[in-house]
């Protein structure tokens, strides 16, 4: 039996992994491969062993069960179910032949099946068989207050409906019958199976099926295969479990989460990070093959890196690197180029529970993909304002230089002697040099102040005057403005002045002394 029972798990996880390797969970594009999971990897994270079951297991001790020590089979194979039910699973122990009788009310399975064994009679020694009053007693199991939402009955029975002289169900149908199978259609239940094990090759275990729709008649067996069919129910009620933990999680999938950023995008790269959030409550998930669409032929979009996994109800980031080719420079110095465009990120979402999820609980998982799409208003200055701002700025410097040069031409450099005669007198002579002179007692050897500068009337003029601005006691109010030409004689403050442009003076001296301006030109 041990033998038959691993090359059956053999078989399963064998199944399980070639389911793995050809289907996965799809949101769209082609599916990711993950590692598979076993099933009891899927159930250990699910917590199914902590979520308490109903086992109600009707076993026959009518006389007939001590034949081949059938009897005694049923209890070791019994014992070794109960030793593979969870703590926390709730088990009821029924035995039926002139009557029917609850020898184990429903309580934890715990962690002694031995303790379970015990409550069954040491001998099967009943006169008759009533499979109708055994069923009665396992609606009463299932019907009491508080009683978990998932449930499995299970009929162990050799012989036929032979119930005696006193019983309710005198025959196999009828009103008594009815009245079973409309209290275990009031059953509430998100879970419900019955199986009937024939231990022989005649017996009434059909009879289960009156009273619960869809209950499965094992195939007839030999009493020393029993374990292997007891794996049936206990596989079915773990399932059940898991199904209920899951709820809609398989129909769960990823949300995307684009950033503020991807709704407004400006000319050149952008690096975009994309967060991918797993709406699932306990499936994990490994997202692949992604991709970014545009609606934009000149908004191009890329995805960095590989597959993404995402625990349940975990969030991880991905790298999207978004070109949007604004086109060349205008003319116009302040024009902006706009324009809008949609990203959509796909995916394809696979989980290394999906074998698990379609081959054994009977799922057909169908993950949502929600969040792909975003609006992109795109916007760039396109505009030629540089260019125009450099040609400003030269035209500006052009401008300066014509102004400095303009400047220089409007004030040449001074040349030629400047002769001056004060009001006592002295007179006194000195070379003319630079585009200005300042007349003082060091420089020209006069009390005050003055300046001189050689001045044109315009731009384009030839000839050149001498402008001077003399104050004779230095003060601002005491200053007058002359003009002198070539050869002329102004008077300036008090202070005669004459600009000898062909009689040369010393340069860098003090000026000489004259009496008189006579012979000067």
């Amino acid at each position: 039996m041990r033998g038959e029972e691993n090359v059956v798990n053999g078989f399963r996880r064998t199944t399980a992994v070639l389911a793995a390797c050809l289907v996965v969970l799809v949101a769209t594009g082609t599916p990711a491969v993950a590692a598979p999971a076993t099933t009891d990897e899927v159930y250990a994270a699910l917590g199914v062993d902590k979520v308490a079951a109903d086992y109600v297991v009707m076993v026959d001790v009518s006389g007939s069960m001590r034949e081949d020590g059938r009897y005694d089979q049923v209890k070791r194979s019994l014992l070794a179910f109960f030793a593979a039910l969870a703590p926390d699973d709730r088990v009821a122990l029924v035995t039926f032949a002139d009557k029917a009788r609850v020898v184990r009310a429903s309580a934890p399975a715990g962690r002694s099946p031995d303790a379970l064994i015990a409550k069954l009679p040491k001998t099967a020694d009943g006169d008759h068989t009533d499979l109708g009053a055994a069923i009665e007693q396992s609606l009463a199991v299932l019907r009491r207050d508080g009683a978990p939402p998932t449930a499995t009955v299970v009929l162990l029975t050799d012989g036929l409906h032979d119930p005696a002289a006193n019983s309710a169900y005198p025959f196999t149908q009828g009103y008594a019958w009815n009245q079973l199978r409309a209290a275990a259609k009031g059953l509430r239940k998100t879970s419900l199976n019955a199986y009937a094990i024939p231990l022989a090759g005649s017996t009434g275990a059909g009879l289960l099926g009156k009273v619960y729709p869809g209950a499965k008649v094992l195939d007839p067996t030999s009493i020393d295969r029993l374990g292997t069919q007891l794996e049936q129910p206990k596989a079915a009620a773990r399932a059940a479990k898991a199904r209920a933990v899951l709820g809609a999680d398989a129909t769960r999938g990823v949300r995307v989460q684009w950033p503020a950023e991807a709704g407004r995008l400006g000319a050149g790269r952008t690096e975009l990070r994309v967060r991918l959030h797993s709406t699932a409550a306990h499936v994990p998930l490994v997202v692949g093959n992604l991709a970014v669409r545009s609606t934009d032929p000149a908004l191009r979009a890329t995805v960095q890196g590989g597959p993404v996994s995402l625990a349940p109800g975990g969030t991880a980031e991905v790298r999207v690197t978004v070109d949007w080719d604004a086109g060349p420079r205008q003319a116009a110095p302040l024009h902006t180029e706009t324009g809008r465009g949609t990203l959509t990120l796909t995916g394809a979402a696979g989980s290394p529970w999906h074998p698990v999820l379609t081959e054994v609980l009977g799922l057909k998982p169908a993950p949502a993909w929600t969040g792909g799409e975003t609006p992109a208003v795109l916007s760039a200055q396109r505009g030629s304002w540089p260019y125009w701002l450099a040609g400003a700025l030269l035209v500006l410097a052009v401008l300066v230089l014509l102004g400095l040069l303009g400047k220089r031409r409007l004030h040449p450099m001074l040349s030629g002697t400047l002769s001056m005669r004060t009001a006592n007198g002295d007179e006194r002579k000195v070379a003319l040099g630079g585009r200005a002179m300042v007349l003082n007692a060091g420089t020209a050897g006069l009390p005050g102040y003055g300046e001189v500068r050689a001045t044109r009337a315009s731009v384009g003029a030839a000839e050149t005057a001498l402008t001077i601005t003399y104050s004779r006691d230095g003060s601002p109010a005491g200053r007058e403005t002359s003009t002198c030409r070539p050869g002329e004689q102004v008077t300036v403050s008090g202070t005669q002045f004459a600009w000898l442009t062909g009689v040369p003076a010393q340069r860098g001296g003090a000026p000489t002394r004259s009496r008189s301006l006579r012979g000067s030109t």
